[in-house]
């Protein structure tokens, strides 16, 4: 490959800025009879198959190691071994299931994820047109090399970058490498080095497609060296960003395991000086890590992410990776690409300049049906009004596209041509279809293509007992053909004052964002020969219509749903190829910049602005003509910035930035393979609103796992410090190791999960993003957390000692009213979840009906093992009496009244419980 990259840089440096002649010298072929056999094969030998390399996707091996590379799953395997060492199996076999169990859903979860699909390699597999020993012939892709003369034709899709050496009205969709929303036309003059790859018209890449018209070209670059093996290495290089909630969770694992090992040792180091057996000090030390430890976080942490994949895959998107949803809830700012996402992906025609009135198209119905309305003070005109009938009769005539219902069955889902045509076809029919349905009967007697040299297209029709010359093309091409315009009195002489005012509104238009074609037209005094030409003899002395300009409209649900991101405190971008004027005419339509004068970043200029204004470029909204590996800087740049990146993207060029974002979210509908793969999210509707629904979801569901943490690390504070007091003064063990594995596994999953997946407050989209760097738990949780364990703290060790000392109860027996009382406060502590501004009674967590179903598993588990003699004995269980069953009750309601009237009086203030 190293060779490769050599030759490539050395010879065909800048094809686009060279003469045709030029080219062909130093790559010693020609244009045609192509390369020799031989020199092909020699060719491919030095530069390798035109392929892109795959991607190394993560063995199975190598992801099931991933669920189990947890710093929680460490202290637990540690204690598993001592466990064992120590003869104590049970507990043992208990922490084994608890590490199977959380590893077994993680791999599942991301197993049923994973995408197999080799998206770079399954493009690549098209064949070829080519002269070779100056005969044509087809060959599979692959073995292009730099050189060969390709033949490319309509529906074509290029196998390799090449210059064009000749063409007939080419045009090539390149959206899928540039963004570009429409067909670009093509052409062979030479351009400037600097050109950015979006505008360079004699070029075609691998993996466009011909939309139109053939192409001679000379292949110029293959594989790794082409456009899209360039974005291939980016997407290769560019690092995977880790996302915040695993940063997070491993942040808060490894506080706990150093704060448990911490306890641990000062207590062995204390029960050693008081003379106490290793036995006793190693149990104790085991059970002191299962209550520090909550197994069931990650096992919970993954079910609460699933569910919310789930919820999402109802609303069109599918989650990729678990983790995901969380981040995107997290997002601070959203690039989204213009086309398709924004907007509906077709043209449509906008406005209409008539002489004496500036008027736009009114969609109703879904598109079925179309009216006009006047713009300003601009009068709009009937149907009956020559300039909108000759209008109407030139964009139906001088046509030769076809609406989907005008095709055969078989290809009945989409029409057939040029985009603007389809736009102009689609227009007539829905504003009066039997007018229509008339013209397209008529008989077209002459005709002159498009040619993108000329840039217009001429048919001449016999309409009624007149022969009918429709004429249309670009605004400045028709102007030079046209010497009279249509006005509301009849047609005029069109003189130099008229004509300004013409090139004033195409700038006017072309500025808006509108892609602009004039109209024109001609009666002739008889049917032209068929030797005649149309272009340059027929479309002279031309009538003036108007001027009509296309857009892909915006969705009609994104404007609220940026509007809502942005209540939301979240920053919606616009990342696109298109040009400027597009991008600020729809970027105002959708809210993203407050109007259609918003500054718009040019990709030639985002460099420099990068590199020494780059708060310039935070501070836009709206980023043009921009390139992939500009795309991929974007996002680096607002990372550094302390932003949380939302990446949208369908095309190839999306990729890398798609990878390197936190939260890449790939279209399903018309993306390439390539952005799916490398994508977090997948929007199977392709649909903006898709993404505020996972922002919601992902807020929701971080707002659930942090509740779920405090209600599980509150109630293990509680075991810690119920084991730490009453170890350090009279050294009995008040939970054994088994009896805190059975009692954290139901309370820890059940109960947990269930708050995990809650429905969220409803007021979860007026809230701002949480800072990045904030951590899961912030300093008003820990408190909380602290407050809510110390009362669980002290109603379990009173009970502890008053049936100690007062009761003069066993150890045994004193550990099961610490088991039961625990048990059960760990259950009623649920409720305690409820934000201090909700009611009592109807609340977040009363509501959720999954609480109700855990608390009552959970109590029917906890009788069961009291009553099912072999688990009674092996949690060692005693018979307590009915007096000792009130005092577990009393213990274990005691917490939740007291932390409910303390919620109840904290209302309001600067700290809630």
């Amino acid at each position: 490959m190293a060779k490769n990259e050599q030759r490539s840089s050395k010879h065909i440096s800048s094809p686009h800025a060279r003469e045709s002649e030029e080219l062909l010298q130093e790559l010693d072929t020609n244009a045609e009879q192509g390369l020799s056999q031989e020199e092909a094969e020699k060719r491919l030998e030095e530069y390798g198959p035109n392929e892109l390399e795959e991607q190394e996707q993560k063995s199975l091996l190598a992801l099931l190691i991933s669920q189990v590379n947890n710093p929680v799953i460490y202290l637990l395997t540690a204690a598993c071994a001592l466990a064992f060492a120590f003869g104590d199996t049970p507990e043992a076999i208990a922490i084994i299931v608890v590490i199977v169990l959380n590893t077994a859903i993680g791999f599942w979860m991301e197993f049923q994820a994973r995408q197999s699909l080799k998206a770079l390699k399954k493009m690549d597999i098209i064949k070829a047109q080519v002269v070779r020993d100056g005969e044509e012939r087809e060959i599979n892709a692959e073995h292009l090399a730099p050189g060969d003369i390709l033949l490319l034709k309509t529906g074509a899709l290029a196998p390799a970058d090449g210059r064009i050496l000749s063409e007939s009205e080419l045009s090539v969709d390149e959206s899928p490498l540039t963004g570009e929303s429409v067909p670009v036309d093509k052409d062979t003059k030479p351009l400037g080095e600097d050109t950015q790859v979006a505008d360079r018209k004699n070029m075609v890449f691998k993996g466009t497609a011909i939309t139109n018209g053939s192409a001679r070209v000379v292949v110029t670059a293959t594989g790794m060296q082409t456009e899209i093996g360039n974005i291939s290495a980016m997407v290769s290089s560019a690092e995977d960003e880790q996302a915040p909630l695993d940063k997070k969770l491993q942040r808060l694992s490894r506080r706990l395991i150093w704060a448990t090992l911490g306890l641990a040792a000062l207590f062995f180091l204390f029960g050693w000086m008081a003379g106490k057996s290793i036995y006793q000090l190693v149990q104790t030390a085991i059970a002191w890590t299962i209550a520090a430890i909550p197994e069931g976080l990650p096992i919970v942490a993954s079910i609460a992410l699933a569910k919310g994949m789930l919820r999402l895959a109802k609303r069109n998107v599918i989650v990729k990776r678990l983790s995901a949803v969380e981040t995107l809830g997290e997002a601070t700012v959203i690039f989204t690409d213009k086309t398709g996402t924004l907007t509906e992906n077709r043209l449509t025609l906008d406005t209409l300049q008539l002489e004496g009135a500036r008027i736009r198209a009114d969609w109703k119905e879904d598109g079925a049906k179309a009216g006009l309305s006047a713009q300003g003070n601009d009068t709009p005109p009937g149907k009956e009004d020559k300039r909108l009938r000759s209008f109407f009769r030139i964009a139906t005539l001088c046509n030769d596209a076809l609406l989907a219902e005008e095709r055969n069955e078989e290809e009945a889902e989409e029409g057939k041509g040029d985009p603007l045509d389809q736009a102009l076809l689609h227009f007539c029919k829905a504003y009066d279809e039997e007018w229509y349905e008339k013209l397209r009967g008529l008989e077209r007697l002459a005709e002159e293509p498009f040619d993108s040299e000329d840039m217009v297209m001429g048919t001449v029709s016999k309409v009624e007992d007149s022969i009918f010359l429709s004429g249309k093309g670009a605004p400045q091409a028709m102007l030079d053909r046209c010497s009279r315009v249509l006005t509301p009195d009849g047609v005029k002489k069109l003189d130099e004052e008229s004509r300004e005012n013409w090139i004033n509104y195409n700038e006017e238009l072309s500025e808006a964002g509108l892609r602009v074609i004039a109209f024109a037209y001609k009666e002739l005094s008889e049917k032209p020969s068929e030797e005649a030409d149309v272009e340059e003899k027929l479309m002279q002395d031309m009538v003036l219509v108007g001027l009509a300009g296309f857009i892909d409209p915006p969705r009609k649900e994104v404007r609220e749903a940026v509007e809502l991101c942005q209540q939301a405190g979240i920053k919606v971008e616009m990342v696109t190829g298109d040009h400027p004027g597009t991008a600020r005419n729809i970027g105002a339509q959708v809210a993203i910049v407050e109007d259609k004068q918003a500054r718009a970043i040019h990709g030639s200029e985002l460099r420099e602005i990068e590199k020494d204004r780059p708060q310039e470029a935070v501070d836009t909204a709206i980023f043009a003509r921009v390139d992939p590996e500009q795309k991929l800087n974007l996002v680096k740049l607002y990372q550094e910035n302390g932003e949380v990146v939302g990446m949208t993207g369908d095309g190839v060029n999306d990729a890398p930035a798609l990878k390197k974002s936190d939260i890449g979210i790939a279209m399903g509908k018309r993306g390439t393979q390539v952005a799916t793969e490398v994508a977090d999210l997948v929007l199977k509707d392709d649909s903006f609103p898709s993404i505020v629904e996972a922002i919601r979801e992902g807020r929701i569901i971080f707002g659930n796992i942090r509740k779920f943490i405090v209600y599980q690390l509150s109630y293990h504070l509680s075991e810690i410090l119920l084991i730490a007091l009453v170890s350090f003064t009279v050294f009995e063990l008040p939970l054994l190791p088994l009896q805190l594995l059975f009692l954290n596994l139901l309370s820890d999953v059940f109960p947990a999960l269930a708050l995990g997946i809650g429905r969220g407050s409803e007021n979860v989209m007026l809230q701002k993003p949480k800072d990045p760097e904030e951590a899961i738990l912030t300093r008003e949780h820990w408190i909380r957390i602290g407050a809510y364990g110390l009362i669980l703290t002290l109603a379990l060790v009173g009970a502890y000692f008053f049936a100690r000392e007062y009761w003069g109860m066993s150890p045994e027996a004193c550990n099961n009213v610490a088991f039961f009382s625990l048990a059960f406060a760990q259950l009623w502590h649920v409720f305690d979840m409820r934000e201090a501004d909700e009611p009592i009674f109807n609340n977040q967590v009363t509501r959720n009906k999954f609480i109700w179903g855990a608390l009552i598993l959970c109590t029917a588990v906890i009788v069961a093992a009291y009553f099912i003699p072999t688990l009674k004995t092996a949690l060692s269980f005693q018979a307590l009496s009915a007096r000792v069953w009130g005092l577990i009750a009393v213990t274990s309601v005691l917490p939740l009244l007291v932390i409910q009237l303390l919620k109840v009086l904290t209302k309001g203030r600067a700290f809630q419980f």
